[in-house]
């Protein structure tokens, strides 16, 4: 399950977040809420994985003030969120073909890490993208509480 451990140090890490609007995938987050709980867990996995590339840039870090080991922490609480959703994804049958989401969520990230390409990996780039791991967190948190209420049932 997403942490608030993960919140927590995502905002450990720098002042108050960028006030300026990062694009967000919002009707992809209202369609994987609908979607089997199986396709929950593996758009969490795969986002999950998506944060952890993004944010493992240590190298083009340069910019930013933030705390190294509070990076490492949250990185660290990643992984192992992920490790432990990856057992999860290992209990359903393997897809023979790539869902609609697996394309969009990974062309979103692809997109912040172009934003950050373009702001030539700046303070100001970072927080943006801070900002934006925030939204998916908070966001993958109410899809994995609606996946765990409905795995119980």
């Amino acid at each position: 399950m997403i942490s608030s451990e993960s919140l927590t140090l995502l905002s450990q890490m720098g002042a108050e977040y960028s006030v300026e609007n990062v694009q967000f995938p919002g009707p992809l987050y209202t369609l994987i809420g609908k979607a089997t709980v199986e396709d929950q867990v593996r758009f969490l996995a795969l986002t999950l994985e998506q944060i952890i590339q993004l944010m493992d840039a240590r190298e083009h870090m340069n910019s930013v003030k933030w705390n190294h080991k509070t990076i490492d922490n949250f990185l660290s609480v990643l992984h192992r969120q992920s490790s432990e959703l990856k057992e999860c994804v290992a209990q359903y049958h393997k897809s023979s073909h790539k869902k609609a989401y697996e394309i969009r969520i990974k062309r979103h990230f692809r997109d912040l890490m172009k934003i950050l390409k373009k702001k030539e990996y700046s303070a100001q780039g970072w927080e943006q993208i801070r900002r934006a791991v925030r939204s998916h967190l908070n966001r993958m948190d109410i899809i994995a509480s609606h996946a765990k209420t409905l795995l119980r049932y």
